[in-house]
């Protein structure tokens, strides 16, 4: 910073890198609920991405599942994340859980990216697998391109359903439907 000091002559302009350079410090110290980082340490040695994610769904039995894959390199994921705290609030009467899965992420960057978007909540999991359980999910729910979302079904069922998280309100319509909901 003592160095961009000296390049940058511009009070008002030196004043807003140092202001986005302290929110940046606060973000890399700022502390994530390890409850929601999850390992994959329930599904070491499995290679089949049905058996996987089976595994890794099932403390959510019971609930409605909405899976995000995405990618920490993934602008459009990145951009439908940042209305994470939107989503959760408009579908909170639902008493759902979101499930997140990083492709190919450096774990810096995909902690970093959860931090910066507040992809946070007691209904929240995150998995940032090894890339052969990652792709082998990936093939198993069909992911084509970022971000895929996957609803899944109380009894644990992947749904054969188009959806997208960025559309609340069709969002919303499928899931009162699911649960039989007027």
């Amino acid at each position: 910073m003592d160095t961009l000091k000296t390049w940058i002559t511009i009070p008002s302009i030196y004043d807003d890198v140092v202001k986005r350079n302290d929110y940046y410090i606060a973000l890399a110290n700022r502390q994530l609920d390890k409850l929601i980082m999850k390992t994959g340490d329930d599904v070491a040695g499995m290679t089949e991405g049905e058996e996987i994610l089976k595994k890794l769904l099932e403390p959510f039995k019971g609930k409605i599942v909405l899976i995000d894959v995405w990618g920490t390199w993934c602008s459009p994921c990145k951009a439908a994340l940042s209305h994470s705290q939107e989503l959760y609030e408009r579908l909170s009467k639902h008493d759902m859980q979101y499930v997140y899965f990083a492709n190919n992420s450096p774990m810096d960057s995909w902690e970093n990216v959860i931090k910066e978007y507040n992809v946070t909540g007691p209904n929240v999991a995150h998995f940032n697998l090894p890339q052969e359980q990652q792709s082998a999910i990936e093939r198993y729910l069909k992911v084509n391109s970022f971000p895929t979302y996957k609803l899944v079904d109380p009894q644990g069922n992947v749904l054969d359903m188009k959806v997208d998280a960025r559309n609340l309100k069709a969002l919303e319509e499928v899931i009162k439907m699911l649960k039989n909901e007027e």
